[in-house]
């Protein structure tokens, strides 16, 4: 049953063809309207949440600037108290003057680091071997002599080129104590002698817990879709939350705006990056969200909008079956009118009364089948009246041999007698019946013309004795091509009648069959009487297909309509004459093998 239904669902009827437009259409704005609608969410969710990552990391480059900021402030105190300058420099008068100075700088930077209780390490790092170490984070807090010997470290040249600003190195493992320590927070500035003339006299190292810069780091973790690192101006990462990503070089191609969001792929997977340059130094709060993660709200709404997308489409799909039958239907009915007029019922009507186009179509159809029924009882009357004539004609056949055996008798009766002129106008007028008539067919071959017009030219030399002399000349290769027969003779007798006859004196008629290519030209030249100029200009305006004001030159354009019906357009006749002097026709018809009067009919 399932196998029937679908066999007799015709795939390339037009209710199908509307059903798939329909629903081919309804699928394609559904899905580019869904996808333009989601395509525009997640751009806004992703600019939204990009704004707000970017809020963030303003608000903790703030705090990191402050922090920083603190420390500046912190080391100022340091680098700018004589008591240590002092006991860098090793100007002491007696070993009681040192042991004061030592005592006091152990109370100074005790009560400096218990302010913040974040200080690990104070490295106070002489060039002329007085060096230094104070440190809260042992038992008690020591301020002992400390020997080092550092000075060619690259990062100890670095805070000394720039000259008493600080230089920040980040959460990296101590540089004092090497790449297996615990990694401090580092930075350091040069240590000048403000006594004299500014000249350096050692480097002031410090090292602090990293625990506040770690913990500004890990506040916001969007939702745990994301990570906050800082990185200097090669793109090192010289913080994180977690030191699990330090001395790595984060690969991301920052532009040089100071504040900025873009996405990039990170390890294969599509990230959203926001950073922001900090106040106090070259370097850079970068905050990472993986988009999948930050999408999720997105991946809702697709989901959301694709079960609506469904649901739509089945209502769609329902809709255009409904539409689709209404054209079906009405079609169907007529499809099988016509496949019943088809087989011959013609008695078949579509009785569904309709008031749109189908009912136009359906009313049109039963006029038409009406009409043809008509037409057919006709043409069966026709047929009969037909046979009627074609035995009417059989008589006349008959008759017509009667005529053309009773003229030959004429002919022989007058030879035996010797009357010559009556015998050959006789024997020219039979012979010019018989090629005339030629058993009813409307085309001849150009060689029967040629005998035609050569019958004619012998009654009419008989009439007119020797008031013209004739002169033909036919092309050879024409002879086998078949032409109208009608078409010919009335030229040269309009040549004879209105040309020669009126000449005073023995006239020339020139009959010409040419071959240009593929066309025959068919040319009379006579030196008769000429045309007048008006006439002529009529007979050009008549040959060109214009209506005439009267009728007259009825054989030209009876035989100048048969051309260019039975030939084409670009076919015809051409008259050219001068008055008193001639006059010249030229009918050009193309060369072919089909009957002409195949192309007439």
């Amino acid at each position: 049953m399932r196998l029937q239904f679908i066999e007799r669902i015709k795939f390339n009827s037009v209710g199908m063809k509307v059903f798939g437009l329909y629903v081919a259409s309804m699928i394609v704005i559904i899905t580019v309207m869904g996808y333009l609608s989601y395509d525009k969410t997640a751009h806004m969710m992703e600019s939204k949440i990009g704004g707000m990552a970017l809020q963030n990391v303003q608000q903790m480059s703030k705090r990191l600037d402050i922090l920083l900021e603190g420390y500046e402030d912190r080391s100022l105190l340091v680098v700018g108290n004589k008591e240590i300058q002092k006991q860098l420099m090793g100007e002491f008068s007696d070993e009681k003057e040192r042991i004061q100075n030592n005592s006091a700088n152990t109370a100074f930077l005790s009560n400096l680091v218990n302010s913040r209780n974040d200080m690990n390490n104070i490295y106070l790092l002489s060039e002329k071997g007085f060096s230094y170490r104070y440190s809260p984070k042992e038992s008690f807090p020591v301020y002992n002599p400390y020997a080092y010997g550092h000075f060619t470290e690259a990062w100890y040249k670095e805070i000394r080129k720039a000259d008493g600003k600080p230089v920040y190195f980040g959460i990296v493992p101590s540089l004092i104590n090497g790449p297996g320590s615990d990694p401090v927070f580092t930075f350091g500035r040069t240590q000048k002698n403000l006594n004299g003339r500014g000249e350096i006299i050692g480097v002031v190292l410090y090292e602090i817990d990293p625990a506040e810069v770690q913990e500004i780091l890990a506040e916001i973790d969007y939702d745990g879709s994301g990570i906050n690192v800082i990185t200097d101006d090669t793109g090192n990462i010289i913080g994180d939350k977690d030191g699990l990503l330090l001395s790595g070089n984060l690969g991301v191609p920052f532009k040089e705006e100071h504040q900025g969001t873009f996405s990039y792929a990170i390890d294969g997977e599509e990230m959203l990056v926001v950073y922001n340059h900090l106040e106090t130094n070259h370097w850079r709060l970068v905050g990472m969200l993986r988009n999948t993660d930050l999408m999720k709200e997105a991946k809702d709404i697709r989901w959301y909008m694709l079960s609506l997308g469904i649901i739509f489409s089945c209502i769609g799909i329902l809709l255009s079956v409904i539409i689709a039958s209404t054209v079906h239907r009405p079609l169907q009915k007529m499809t099988h009118a016509m496949r019943k007029a088809r087989n011959g019922d013609f008695d078949i009507r579509i009785k569904d009364k309709r008031e749109d186009e189908f009912g136009y179509l359906f009313t049109h159809f039963n006029q038409m089948v009406a009409h043809i029924k008509e037409l057919i009882n006709e043409l069966y009357v026709q047929k009969l009246l037909e046979r009627d004539l074609q035995l009417k004609m059989l008589g006349s056949q008959i008759n017509a041999h009667f005529l053309y055996n009773t003229l030959d008798s004429v002919h022989w009766i007058a030879r035996i007698h010797k009357v010559d002129d009556i015998s050959t106008m006789i024997f020219g007028l039979s012979k010019y019946l018989r090629l005339s008539l030629s058993e009813g067919r409307d085309e001849v071959l150009i060689s029967q013309v040629v005998h035609l017009i050569d019958s004619y030219i012998m009654i009419q030399k008989v009439r007119y004795q020797d008031k013209f002399t004739l002169y033909v000349k036919a092309d050879e290769s024409l002879m086998d091509y078949k032409v109208l027969k009608f078409i010919f003779q009335p030229i040269v007798e309009n040549a004879i009648y209105h040309g020669l006859e009126r000449k005073s004196g023995k006239g020339r008629l020139d009959i010409a069959f040419i071959r240009e290519g593929d066309c025959l030209k068919f040319v009379v030249t006579d030196d008769g009487a000429g045309i007048a100029p008006d006439k002529l200009a009529e007979l050009k305006y008549i040959l060109r297909g214009e209506q005439p004001k009267e009728e007259s030159s009825f054989a030209l354009r009876n035989i100048n309509s048969q051309i260019k019906i039975a030939y084409g357009a670009q076919y015809g006749i051409e008259i050219e004459s001068s008055y008193g002097e001639g006059t010249k026709v030229t009918m050009t018809i193309p060369l072919t093998k089909r009957s002409p009067a195949q192309q007439v009919s």
